[in-house]
């Protein structure tokens, strides 16, 4: 999980503990006219990783396309392909779980990690300044406004 976050009116920066950066892009195009922006033919949830000079792109259709043709030749062959869950096929198997009560075909624990460092952008965006984050006990350090989004207050029910 990404231990610092940094918002700027284009992207939101997230930096790992090892120094990998992991940019979230507003659609902004980071070579000009040479890359398209994200390739929607790829799936509901498709990822870019940019790197010096190129990107390659996957997403849950299975899918790799980018720059780089020693590079997608070299992912098209040693990597396993496996298609993912069209949007209305998360709810079906959602219930399917319930029902059978079976495991979810994506793995919760890193549903979750990723959930939490969408949100802390999220949140580092909102209030338009840099936050660092533990990622053991998943709290903002030094800044209580922003753990303050952790949560909602409990609703109150009427007995």
């Amino acid at each position: 999980m990404p231990v610092e976050y940094e918002p700027s009116a284009e992207n939101v920066v997230c930096r790992y503990a090892n120094g990998v950066r992991l940019v979230l892009d507003f659609l902004k195009d980071p070579f000009g006219d040479r890359s398209p922006h994200y390739i929607t033919s790829l799936g509901t949830c498709s990822i870019r990783f940019v790197g010096e000079g190129s990107w390659v792109e996957t997403g849950d259709n299975g899918r790799i396309e980018g720059e780089l043709e020693s590079l997608l030749n070299s992912l098209q062959s040693e990597l396993p392909r496996e298609r993912g869950l069209e949007v209305a096929s998360h709810s079906r198997d959602f219930f399917d779980n319930i029902r059978t009560r079976s495991y979810p075909r994506a793995n919760a624990e890193v549903m979750r990690r990723s959930y939490i460092a969408c949100h802390a952008a999220a949140i580092a965006w909102i209030l338009g300044r840099k936050l660092r984050m533990d990622p053991v006990s998943e709290r903002f350090l030094d800044d209580p406004e922003a753990n303050l989004f952790r949560s909602r207050p409990s609703r109150k029910w009427a007995l």
